[in-house]
Protein backbone atom coordinates (compact mmCIF):
# COMPACT_ATOMS: atom_id res chain seq x y z
CA UNK A 1 0.00 0.00 0.00
CA UNK A 2 1.45 2.98 -1.32
CA UNK A 3 2.04 5.81 1.72
CA UNK A 4 0.00 8.90 2.13
CA UNK A 5 -0.16 12.05 4.64
CA UNK A 6 -3.58 12.65 6.53
CA UNK A 7 -3.79 15.91 5.43
CA UNK A 8 -7.24 16.53 6.08
CA UNK A 9 -6.60 14.99 10.01
CA UNK A 10 -3.94 17.68 10.05
CA UNK A 11 -5.75 20.53 8.90
CA UNK A 12 -8.78 19.31 11.49
CA UNK A 13 -6.30 19.26 14.61
CA UNK A 14 -4.61 22.62 13.33
CA UNK A 15 -8.47 24.46 13.31
CA UNK A 16 -9.14 22.67 16.35
CA UNK A 17 -5.90 23.70 18.51
CA UNK A 18 -6.70 27.81 17.41
CA UNK A 19 -10.38 27.39 18.24
CA UNK A 20 -9.46 25.82 22.01
CA UNK A 21 -6.71 27.91 22.42
CA UNK A 22 -8.55 31.17 22.02
CA UNK A 23 -11.49 29.66 23.60
CA UNK A 24 -9.59 29.20 26.77
CA UNK A 25 -7.83 32.40 26.56
CA UNK A 26 -11.05 34.27 26.57
CA UNK A 27 -12.21 32.18 29.39
CA UNK A 28 -9.20 33.39 31.55
CA UNK A 29 -10.15 36.78 30.53
CA UNK A 30 -13.83 36.88 31.89
CA UNK A 31 -13.02 34.99 35.14
CA UNK A 32 -10.47 37.45 35.99
CA UNK A 33 -12.78 40.29 34.87
CA UNK A 34 -9.77 42.42 32.64
CA UNK A 35 -12.12 42.01 29.20
CA UNK A 36 -11.82 45.04 27.63
CA UNK A 37 -12.83 46.54 23.81
CA UNK A 38 -9.71 45.09 22.56
CA UNK A 39 -10.67 41.20 23.22
CA UNK A 40 -12.19 40.65 19.68
CA UNK A 41 -9.25 41.54 17.45
CA UNK A 42 -6.88 40.22 19.54
CA UNK A 43 -8.35 36.73 19.70
CA UNK A 44 -8.48 37.06 15.84
CA UNK A 45 -4.75 38.12 16.13
CA UNK A 46 -4.08 35.08 17.80
CA UNK A 47 -6.32 32.52 15.92
CA UNK A 48 -4.88 33.79 12.86
CA UNK A 49 -1.19 33.08 13.82
CA UNK A 50 -1.58 29.73 15.80
CA UNK A 51 -3.83 28.54 12.63
CA UNK A 52 -1.39 29.78 10.10
CA UNK A 53 2.09 28.58 11.75
CA UNK A 54 -0.38 25.14 11.91
CA UNK A 55 -0.54 25.16 8.09
CA UNK A 56 3.40 25.93 7.50
CA UNK A 57 4.04 22.31 9.78
CA UNK A 58 1.76 21.03 7.08
CA UNK A 59 3.49 22.60 4.50
CA UNK A 60 6.83 21.36 6.20
CA UNK A 61 5.13 17.68 6.75
CA UNK A 62 4.31 18.00 2.99
CA UNK A 63 7.41 18.62 1.07
CA UNK A 64 9.79 17.25 3.68
CA UNK A 65 8.18 14.05 3.73
CA UNK A 66 6.27 13.45 0.73
CA UNK A 67 8.21 15.16 -2.22
CA UNK A 68 11.91 15.00 -1.24
CA UNK A 69 11.79 11.91 1.48
CA UNK A 70 13.95 10.06 -0.85
CA UNK A 71 16.26 13.07 -0.62
CA UNK A 72 17.27 12.71 2.80
CA UNK A 73 18.75 10.14 4.75
CA UNK A 74 16.96 11.67 7.88
CA UNK A 75 13.61 13.39 6.28
CA UNK A 76 12.07 13.45 10.41
CA UNK A 77 15.26 15.38 11.54
CA UNK A 78 15.26 17.16 8.33
CA UNK A 79 11.51 18.20 8.69
CA UNK A 80 11.98 19.52 12.17
CA UNK A 81 14.69 22.01 11.63
CA UNK A 82 13.10 23.18 8.19
CA UNK A 83 9.80 23.27 9.74
CA UNK A 84 11.16 25.61 12.73
CA UNK A 85 12.71 27.81 10.79
CA UNK A 86 9.50 28.18 8.30
CA UNK A 87 7.86 28.61 11.01
CA UNK A 88 9.49 31.26 12.57
CA UNK A 89 9.88 33.41 9.43
CA UNK A 90 6.07 33.01 9.20
CA UNK A 91 5.64 33.69 12.75
CA UNK A 92 7.92 36.96 12.51
CA UNK A 93 6.20 38.47 9.52
CA UNK A 94 2.72 37.86 11.48
CA UNK A 95 3.94 39.20 13.90
CA UNK A 96 5.26 42.46 12.07
CA UNK A 97 1.88 42.74 9.87
CA UNK A 98 -0.63 41.60 12.55
CA UNK A 99 1.35 44.14 15.38
CA UNK A 100 -0.96 47.10 15.15
CA UNK A 101 -3.94 45.10 15.38
CA UNK A 102 -5.35 44.70 19.00
CA UNK A 103 -2.47 46.87 20.26
CA UNK A 104 -2.88 49.20 23.28
CA UNK A 105 -1.13 51.06 25.85
CA UNK A 106 -0.21 48.00 28.15
CA UNK A 107 2.07 46.42 24.63
CA UNK A 108 5.31 44.99 25.87
CA UNK A 109 8.42 46.59 24.49
CA UNK A 110 11.77 46.37 23.65
CA UNK A 111 13.64 43.07 25.27
CA UNK A 112 10.10 42.16 27.41
CA UNK A 113 8.60 41.53 23.84
CA UNK A 114 11.18 39.97 21.98
CA UNK A 115 11.43 37.37 24.99
CA UNK A 116 7.60 37.33 25.08
CA UNK A 117 7.30 36.49 21.05
CA UNK A 118 10.08 33.72 21.27
CA UNK A 119 7.80 32.08 24.13
CA UNK A 120 4.74 32.44 22.20
CA UNK A 121 6.44 30.90 19.21
CA UNK A 122 8.48 28.17 21.18
CA UNK A 123 5.00 27.09 22.79
CA UNK A 124 2.41 27.50 19.73
CA UNK A 125 5.07 25.69 17.45
CA UNK A 126 5.91 22.85 19.58
CA UNK A 127 2.05 22.51 20.28
CA UNK A 128 1.66 22.43 16.54
CA UNK A 129 4.56 19.60 16.33
CA UNK A 130 3.24 17.29 19.04
CA UNK A 131 -0.54 17.23 17.80
CA UNK A 132 0.64 16.34 13.60
CA UNK A 133 3.21 14.07 14.69
CA UNK A 134 0.62 12.43 16.58
CA UNK A 135 -1.94 12.78 14.16
CA UNK A 136 1.03 11.10 11.91
CA UNK A 137 1.09 8.45 14.48
CA UNK A 138 -2.08 7.27 14.48
CA UNK A 139 -2.46 7.04 10.88
CA UNK A 140 0.82 5.31 10.14
CA UNK A 141 -0.42 2.89 12.95
CA UNK A 142 -3.89 2.60 11.13
CA UNK A 143 -2.12 2.06 7.94
CA UNK A 144 -0.36 -1.08 8.86
CA UNK A 145 -3.06 -2.65 10.57
CA UNK A 146 -5.03 -2.20 7.70
CA UNK A 147 -1.78 -3.65 5.53
CA UNK A 148 -1.57 -6.22 8.00
CA UNK A 149 -5.22 -7.39 7.43
CA UNK A 150 -4.75 -7.19 3.80
CA UNK A 151 -1.76 -9.29 3.80
CA UNK A 152 -3.34 -11.66 6.25
CA UNK A 153 -6.18 -12.16 3.79
CA UNK A 154 -4.23 -12.74 1.11
CA UNK A 155 -2.33 -15.57 2.80
CA UNK A 156 -5.64 -17.10 3.96
CA UNK A 157 -7.00 -16.40 0.56
CA UNK A 158 -3.88 -18.51 -0.87
CA UNK A 159 -4.03 -20.95 1.65
CA UNK A 160 -7.86 -21.91 1.55
CA UNK A 161 -7.22 -21.83 -2.63
CA UNK A 162 -4.25 -24.20 -1.90
CA UNK A 163 -6.24 -27.00 0.22
CA UNK A 164 -9.27 -26.35 -2.38
CA UNK A 165 -6.93 -27.25 -5.35
CA UNK A 166 -6.32 -30.58 -3.18
CA UNK A 167 -9.63 -31.73 -3.41
CA UNK A 168 -10.30 -32.13 -6.96
CA UNK A 169 -7.18 -34.49 -8.98
CA UNK A 170 -7.88 -37.08 -5.89
CA UNK A 171 -11.55 -37.08 -6.14
CA UNK A 172 -11.58 -37.02 -10.30
CA UNK A 173 -9.23 -39.70 -10.39
CA UNK A 174 -11.35 -42.11 -8.23
CA UNK A 175 -14.51 -41.23 -10.60
CA UNK A 176 -12.85 -41.81 -13.38
CA UNK A 177 -11.88 -45.68 -12.39
CA UNK A 178 -14.91 -45.88 -11.06
CA UNK A 179 -16.37 -44.90 -14.48
CA UNK A 180 -14.19 -47.15 -15.95
CA UNK A 181 -15.60 -50.27 -14.14
CA UNK A 182 -19.32 -48.84 -14.69
CA UNK A 183 -18.96 -48.74 -18.09
CA UNK A 184 -17.69 -52.70 -18.69
CA UNK A 185 -20.41 -53.79 -16.77
CA UNK A 186 -23.52 -51.43 -18.10
CA UNK A 187 -23.51 -49.00 -20.14
CA UNK A 188 -26.74 -47.06 -19.29
CA UNK A 189 -25.34 -46.84 -15.75
CA UNK A 190 -21.94 -45.57 -16.97
CA UNK A 191 -24.00 -42.56 -19.27
CA UNK A 192 -25.70 -41.94 -16.20
CA UNK A 193 -22.80 -41.70 -13.65
CA UNK A 194 -20.47 -39.42 -16.55
CA UNK A 195 -23.75 -37.45 -16.57
CA UNK A 196 -23.66 -36.99 -12.82
CA UNK A 197 -20.17 -36.48 -13.37
CA UNK A 198 -19.80 -33.92 -15.53
CA UNK A 199 -22.48 -31.89 -13.81
CA UNK A 200 -20.48 -31.85 -10.40
CA UNK A 201 -17.49 -31.05 -12.13
CA UNK A 202 -18.95 -28.48 -13.82
CA UNK A 203 -20.28 -27.01 -10.79
CA UNK A 204 -17.64 -27.13 -8.67
CA UNK A 205 -15.20 -25.55 -11.34
CA UNK A 206 -17.43 -23.13 -12.12
CA UNK A 207 -17.05 -21.11 -8.84
CA UNK A 208 -13.55 -21.51 -8.30
CA UNK A 209 -12.30 -18.07 -6.84
CA UNK A 210 -15.69 -18.66 -3.80
CA UNK A 211 -14.43 -19.35 -0.69
CA UNK A 212 -17.83 -20.45 0.52
CA UNK A 213 -21.47 -20.76 -1.30
CA UNK A 214 -25.16 -21.28 -0.55
CA UNK A 215 -25.90 -24.10 1.12
CA UNK A 216 -28.38 -24.97 -1.85
CA UNK A 217 -25.54 -24.81 -4.41
CA UNK A 218 -23.68 -27.08 -1.88
CA UNK A 219 -27.04 -29.63 -1.84
CA UNK A 220 -27.06 -29.48 -5.54
CA UNK A 221 -23.66 -30.50 -5.65
CA UNK A 222 -24.11 -33.39 -3.00
CA UNK A 223 -26.82 -34.66 -5.06
CA UNK A 224 -24.83 -35.25 -7.87
CA UNK A 225 -22.02 -36.67 -5.87
CA UNK A 226 -24.44 -39.37 -3.98
CA UNK A 227 -26.41 -39.97 -7.54
CA UNK A 228 -22.66 -41.40 -8.74
CA UNK A 229 -22.67 -43.47 -5.25
CA UNK A 230 -26.22 -44.74 -5.52
CA UNK A 231 -24.79 -45.98 -8.94
CA UNK A 232 -22.00 -47.67 -8.13
CA UNK A 233 -23.25 -49.42 -4.31
CA UNK A 234 -27.25 -49.49 -4.82
CA UNK A 235 -29.38 -50.07 -1.92
CA UNK A 236 -26.50 -50.35 0.00
CA UNK A 237 -26.52 -46.89 0.91
CA UNK A 238 -29.14 -44.32 2.00
CA UNK A 239 -29.15 -40.93 1.51
CA UNK A 240 -31.63 -38.14 2.99
CA UNK A 241 -32.03 -34.55 3.64
CA UNK A 242 -33.99 -32.36 5.82
CA UNK A 243 -32.95 -28.94 5.35
CA UNK A 244 -35.84 -26.00 5.15
CA UNK A 245 -36.13 -23.14 2.35
CA UNK A 246 -34.64 -20.50 5.03
CA UNK A 247 -31.20 -22.57 6.03
CA UNK A 248 -30.36 -23.56 2.23
CA UNK A 249 -29.96 -20.03 1.06
CA UNK A 250 -27.43 -19.49 4.02
CA UNK A 251 -23.55 -20.38 3.48
CA UNK A 252 -21.20 -22.91 4.08
CA UNK A 253 -17.61 -22.98 2.92
CA UNK A 254 -17.56 -24.66 -1.14
CA UNK A 255 -16.77 -28.69 -0.64
CA UNK A 256 -17.62 -28.84 2.64
CA UNK A 257 -20.68 -31.23 2.69
CA UNK A 258 -19.90 -33.34 0.30
CA UNK A 259 -16.28 -33.91 2.23
CA UNK A 260 -18.14 -35.07 4.74
CA UNK A 261 -20.44 -37.16 3.23
CA UNK A 262 -16.94 -38.66 1.03
CA UNK A 263 -15.31 -39.45 4.49
CA UNK A 264 -18.43 -41.59 5.39
CA UNK A 265 -18.73 -43.69 2.37
CA UNK A 266 -14.79 -43.91 2.51
CA UNK A 267 -14.72 -45.44 6.19
CA UNK A 268 -17.73 -47.54 6.70
CA UNK A 269 -18.96 -51.00 5.34
CA UNK A 270 -22.09 -51.47 3.72
CA UNK A 271 -24.45 -54.00 2.22
CA UNK A 272 -27.74 -54.37 1.42
CA UNK A 273 -28.87 -55.66 4.26
CA UNK A 274 -26.59 -53.38 6.43
CA UNK A 275 -26.95 -50.16 4.73
CA UNK A 276 -25.27 -46.89 5.35
CA UNK A 277 -27.89 -44.44 6.26
CA UNK A 278 -26.68 -40.95 5.52
CA UNK A 279 -28.42 -37.86 7.16
CA UNK A 280 -28.51 -34.18 6.20
CA UNK A 281 -29.96 -31.68 8.82
CA UNK A 282 -29.67 -28.72 10.49
CA UNK A 283 -30.11 -27.37 13.44
CA UNK A 284 -30.05 -23.74 14.09
CA UNK A 285 -27.05 -22.34 12.60
CA UNK A 286 -25.60 -25.60 11.94
CA UNK A 287 -25.75 -28.28 9.70
CA UNK A 288 -25.07 -31.78 10.55
CA UNK A 289 -23.63 -34.91 8.45
CA UNK A 290 -24.60 -37.68 10.51
CA UNK A 291 -24.29 -41.76 9.75
CA UNK A 292 -24.21 -45.41 11.27
CA UNK A 293 -20.95 -46.02 12.36
CA UNK A 294 -19.86 -49.38 10.36
CA UNK A 295 -16.50 -49.11 10.71
CA UNK A 296 -14.61 -51.45 7.46
CA UNK A 297 -12.45 -54.19 8.55
CA UNK A 298 -10.31 -53.31 5.57
CA UNK A 299 -9.28 -49.71 5.48
CA UNK A 300 -8.88 -48.07 2.14
CA UNK A 301 -5.71 -46.00 1.50
CA UNK A 302 -6.36 -42.66 2.54
CA UNK A 303 -4.62 -39.36 1.85
CA UNK A 304 -5.20 -37.63 4.90
CA UNK A 305 -7.18 -34.70 3.41
CA UNK A 306 -10.44 -35.07 4.23
CA UNK A 307 -11.79 -33.90 7.56
CA UNK A 308 -8.12 -32.49 8.02
CA UNK A 309 -8.62 -30.15 4.95
CA UNK A 310 -11.98 -28.88 5.86
CA UNK A 311 -10.83 -28.61 9.54
CA UNK A 312 -7.57 -26.30 8.36
CA UNK A 313 -10.28 -24.39 5.35
CA UNK A 314 -12.58 -23.67 8.24
CA UNK A 315 -9.77 -22.30 10.87
CA UNK A 316 -8.66 -19.96 7.36
CA UNK A 317 -12.08 -19.03 7.03
CA UNK A 318 -13.38 -17.90 10.19
CA UNK A 319 -11.89 -19.75 13.07
CA UNK A 320 -14.93 -21.76 13.13
CA UNK A 321 -14.28 -25.59 14.07
CA UNK A 322 -16.14 -28.77 12.87
CA UNK A 323 -17.96 -30.17 16.03
CA UNK A 324 -17.38 -34.17 15.81
CA UNK A 325 -19.59 -36.63 17.94
CA UNK A 326 -19.04 -40.43 17.84
CA UNK A 327 -20.85 -43.34 19.82
CA UNK A 328 -21.03 -47.02 19.62
CA UNK A 329 -23.33 -46.38 16.88
CA UNK A 330 -23.42 -43.30 15.47
CA UNK A 331 -20.73 -40.71 13.68
CA UNK A 332 -21.72 -37.17 12.91
CA UNK A 333 -19.94 -33.91 11.83
CA UNK A 334 -21.41 -30.47 12.42
CA UNK A 335 -20.45 -27.08 10.48
CA UNK A 336 -21.66 -23.56 10.81
CA UNK A 337 -23.76 -22.18 8.56
CA UNK A 338 -23.46 -17.89 7.86
CA UNK A 339 -26.13 -15.90 7.53
CA UNK A 340 -24.46 -13.89 4.39
CA UNK A 341 -21.81 -14.06 1.93
CA UNK A 342 -19.60 -11.65 4.45
CA UNK A 343 -20.60 -12.60 7.64
CA UNK A 344 -17.68 -15.15 8.37
CA UNK A 345 -15.09 -12.51 8.62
Amino acid sequence: MKSSLPISNLHRITLLMAVWINLFVLVLIFNNRDADALIIPKLLKSFAIIYILGLTNILAIYLIQKKYEHVFKKPERVRYIFSTLLSLAVFLVLSIALENIGADDKELVGQQKVNALILVFVIFHMLTVVLHDQVILQHSKAQAELENMQLKAAISEASNFQLRQQIHPHFLFNSLTILKSIYKKDAVKGEFYLTRLSNFLRASFSDHSSRITSLQTELTLCTDYMDMQKIRFGDAIHYDVNVSEQAQIKYVPFFSIQVLLENAIKHNAMTEANPLKIIVFESGSFITVKNNLQPKANKEDSTGQGLANLAERYRLLSGDRIIITQDQGTFSATIKMYENEDSYH
